[in-house]
């Protein structure tokens, strides 16, 4: 016949349960510890956005500056062209 779950009886804890209990003192140090940690993160990733960021920007920025000066070439170009007294409105 199978034994019964019932025959042993509930084994108690041989050992008791240690509370967890902190001073103010050592939660502060323990919260300062996380903000400090999570500062430290974020400047390491700020760091690695500024890496891929301003280059990219300086590119961006160095293209605008080009184009913008061509621009003025141009316009330089469009009013020679209107002023020559040799200019006509046809090829020919």
């Amino acid at each position: 016949m199978p034994t019964s779950v019932d025959d042993n009886p509930p084994c108690p804890h041989t050992m008791k349960s240690q509370q967890n209990f902190h001073t103010r003192e050592e939660i502060d140090q323990l919260v300062e510890g996380i903000y400090r940690t999570l500062e430290t993160t974020e400047e390491r990733l700020d760091g690695r956005c500024d890496d891929i960021y301003f280059p990219m920007d300086l590119n961006i920025s160095a293209l605008t500056s080009k184009i913008e000066a061509m621009q003025g070439e141009l316009v330089e170009i469009q009013s020679y062209i209107t002023r020559r007294p040799e200019a006509s409105s046809s090829i020919d």
